[in-house]
């Protein structure tokens, strides 16, 4: 590995000497499909949400009085999440635990609002 690279996903060997998929998932004793699913689902979660927020940031500047508060807001979150997404390889299988679980509450929560901007 060059000095200052990231390392890719498949880093660790677990006890039998099989590579996994997930630094960490060893210890939770994960097979490759839970690892695989795991990284489906956060890749998942977090597109799905980059998308509900520029949905709900144009809509919102759409408005007559857009509430540029709220769109800050959202445009923090969605850097947040570019973020995450720049930071998740290599990472420990926890972090991706707690990705999904923090970035898939986000999505479930602004999703109601989605639907209120494709009535009006």
């Amino acid at each position: 590995m060059v000095e200052g690279q990231r390392p890719s996903a498949i880093t660790t060997h677990g006890t039998a000497g099989i590579a996994m998929l997930l630094p960490g998932a060893d210890a939770q004793d994960m097979t490759h499909s839970q690892c695989l699913e795991l990284l489906e689902s956060v890749e998942d979660t977090l597109d799905f949400l980059t998308a509900t927020l520029t949905y709900l940031i144009h809509a919102e500047s759409q408005q007559p009085l857009p509430d540029a508060a709220l769109i800050a807001a959202w445009e923090t979150v969605q850097q947040e999440v570019f973020d995450v997404e720049q930071a998740l390889p290599g990472a420990d299988v926890t972090v991706y635990q707690q990705a999904l679980l923090t970035y898939g509450k986000h999505d479930r929560e602004l999703r109601p609002l989605v639907k209120r901007y494709m009535t009006k």
